[in-house]
């Protein structure tokens, strides 16, 4: 590895150090007890070299929000990517964007959990080519597809938030509550997806 490359790679892991911090701090304490001066004293670094990286803790922000987007995407893309029937597209899609929540609940915390609409905007969160429009985008697609297959007519748009509110609460539900008697987890979780599409396959049969 070249000194180049190894500078890179410290710059990159630094950062991360940095985001990690963030995180960790911004969900304990809360977004008033965030500040450059905390994150550089949990890795152990002057302020001034956070300031390198980021110019205030709303960027910092608006970077955690991306970069748990970013995971998610690869997440659900990976899980619907060779399966050729519509229907269980979309229910591998949301069975990924339940099981995500689940693994990574601290940055799934961040971009649908968090109140940080009045730090960093929805509309520079949902930016053209961004990692949540191509999210929105890829589950567009997954509906559109069944309904054009099933000839039905729903608003779409109208149909995809539905679905995003029924698997947000499960996932907000078992992170939020997790000494709540639940039934089994796994059943749980299939229970509530064929109870939110069976109105779908419903129509699609008729």
């Amino acid at each position: 590895m070249s000194i180049a490359e190894r500078k890179q790679r410290q710059k990159e892991s630094l950062r991360q150090q940095i985001l990690d911090a963030s995180r960790e701090i911004l969900l304990a304490k809360g977004y008033t007890y965030l500040s450059m001066r905390r994150i550089a004293e949990r890795i152990e670094y002057s302020p001034t070299t956070i300031y390198l990286y980021f110019k205030n803790k709303e960027e910092i922000l608006y970077h955690l929000s991306v970069e748990a987007l970013e995971r998610q995407l690869d997440f659900i893309s990976a899980a619907t990517c060779n399966e050729k029937s519509p229907l269980l597209r979309l229910r591998r899609a949301m069975r990924a964007y339940i099981d995500f929540g689940l693994s990574e609940p601290d940055r799934y915390k961040i971009i649908y959990m968090a109140d940080i609409s009045q730090y960093v905007s929805t509309v520079s969160i949902l930016e053209e080519g961004g990692p949540a429009n191509k999210l929105r985008e890829l589950l567009r697609i997954r509906v559109n597809d069944i309904l054009i297959q099933s000839r039905l007519t729903l608003d779409l748009e109208c149909f995809i938030q539905c679905l995003w509110a029924h698997i947000h609460g499960i996932v907000a539900l078992l992170i939020g509550r997790p000494d709540f008697p639940w039934a089994d987890r796994d059943a749980l979780i299939e229970t509530s997806l064929d109870i939110s599409l069976a109105g779908l396959v419903a129509q699609s049969t008729r």
